[in-house]
């Protein structure tokens, strides 16, 4: 697989995005596993929304 480096901002939304997909959309359950709160996903989801 391919190596892509990402800046950290781009990395954090990966990462969340990629939780979310693991569990069925699941916030609370990706906040969780990502140790973050369920707002700061939700933040994270508004800010990169409309990017």
């Amino acid at each position: 697989m391919k190596e892509v480096d990402l800046k950290m901002n781009e990395q954090e939304k990966y990462e969340i995005i990629k939780e979310l997909v693991d569990h069925n959309g699941s916030k609370n359950r990706a906040s969780k596993k990502l140790d973050i709160s369920r707002r700061q996903i939700e933040k994270s989801h508004n800010q990169h929304q409309y990017a």
